[in-house]
């Protein structure tokens, strides 16, 4: 999945919380796990915010010591609709009731938390929106049913199954499955510790997030590659990218894999994630690491010619344009098995499994779609061509793709910022 940069310091967590560990660790970060009881109930005309930085605030004053001298973290996450705070559900028809209330509405996520560090506790608050999607009573009770609301504030996890019921939020993601992770890597760099460079703490969410997905899915993280979709982005940000410890980018356009791909190390892998023209190529082979958008029997045997010259085998995904849109590169769904087919067939190229971008939705019309991708891998892999390869998901939607099977993802805003005009 890659490395971070160097980030040996211990934090203690003043919290049981399974998510937030692993989102911490997922970051890079070494966790000591120091929870504290404290009692948990709102005062009277106390709103949401100010319960929930309270909380996190007295627990950062429970658990530290005097003399401790590592960064101590806290939190307190509420779920609220309409100004009301949402609790873990009491039993199965306490979640189906809170569900029912959330359902074609948004409501906010809110952590509290506090940092204790060197005598002294700074404390926020962060807050995220969700929207449901309009459920129906059998999608509540299915879901119900799966056992994930019962330990969660609110009555879902957007982490595991339950981001199949939300079309859509604003703000941090990491926030809603538990902690937000840009606010408190920002705090902690402060203090010394963690990724100290922007795009390195940009980086190390991302890796919380895949760690928190797989954790949803047991599966585990290091079966997961990210890829920073770095096109348009200066040689700068490559740079600074591979120095926060990402090793593979993905580019969309051949002149600019051929400016980028020699101002980095050896060991970092370059993917053509962009239409490519056969003309062009004989500029990324050799050199190209995978090809991702091969669509056509023409395209697999002219990068196959190349290949053969160099002596080489190129892994290739094929390219399936999964909702049959027609501004869309990628072989249709009926078309894929003898493209596949064909494609076993031609000496120098690898199919190595499939590349989907579903069409535009929530979140939950987004995992739909995954799912698909992978159904479809799932009908068309053998034990001689497992097709082990998925990749989909980018910056808005990578948690969800990885749920669904995703092994590798794309990422460009959510690491590299907005694109350069």
């Amino acid at each position: 999945m890659g490395t971070l940069e160097d980030s040996k310091d211990t934090v203690i967590l003043a919290s049981a919380s399974p998510r937030r560990r692993v989102l911490l660790e997922g970051a890079g970060l070494r966790i000591e796990v120091k929870p504290v009881d404290i009692l948990e109930q709102p005062r009277s005309g106390e709103g949401p915010s100010e319960f929930a930085l309270r909380m996190a605030q007295e627990k950062a004053e429970a658990a530290r010591h005097p003399r401790e001298p590592r960064p101590l973290l806290a939190g307190d996450t509420v779920v609220t609709i309409d100004g009301e705070i949402l609790g873990k559900p009491r039993d199965v028809d306490h979640a189906i009731e809170m569900l029912t209330r959330l359902s074609g509405k948004a409501h906010k996520v809110i952590t509290g938390w506090a940092l204790s560090h060197d005598g002294t506790i700074t404390a926020d608050t962060t807050v995220s929106e969700v929207t449901f999607g309009a459920l129906t009573q059998r999608q509540i009770e299915d879901y119900v049913a799966t056992g994930e609301p019962m330990d969660k504030a609110g009555g879902y996890g957007i982490q595991g199954y339950g981001g199949a019921l939300v079309d859509h939020y604003t703000g941090d993601f990491s926030n809603i499955v538990g902690f937000p992770l840009p606010d408190i890597l920002r705090s902690l760099s402060l203090a010394g510790v963690g990724p100290q460079s922007a795009l390195g703490r940009r980086y190390a969410t991302l890796l919380g997030r895949t760690a928190a997905a797989c954790a949803e899915c047991d599966r585990s993280p290091e079966d997961v590659r990210i890829i920073g979709a770095s096109k348009a982005q200066s040689v700068e940000s490559v740079q600074a990218g591979y120095a926060a410890g990402l090793r593979d980018f993905g580019e969309s356009y051949v002149q600019e894999f051929t400016a980028k791909r020699n101002v980095l190390p050896d060991d970092a892998r370059w993917h053509f994630i962009g239409h490519l023209q056969r003309n062009k190529t004989r500029f990324i082979v050799p050199g190209i690491h995978q090809i991702h958008t091969v669509s056509s029997i023409r395209l697999a045997e002219t990068i196959a010619k190349r290949a053969r010259a160099n002596g080489i085998t190129v892994p290739c995904l094929l390219q399936v344009n999964i909702g049959a849109e027609a501004t869309k590169s990628g072989a249709t769904v009926d078309e894929l098995p003898s493209l596949l087919e064909a494609v076993d067939g031609i000496d120098g190229v690898h199919a190595s499994g499939l590349m989907a971008i579903p069409p535009r939705g929530g979140l939950a019309t987004s995992r739909q779609w995954f799912r698909r991708v992978r159904t479809l891998r799932d009908s068309l892999a053998t034990q001689e061509r497992p097709l082990s390869e998925l990749s989909m998901g980018m910056s808005g939607d990578f948690d969800s793709a990885i749920i669904e099977g995703a092994t590798q993802v794309r990422v460009g805003t959510a690491l590299f910022g907005q694109r350069r005009p």
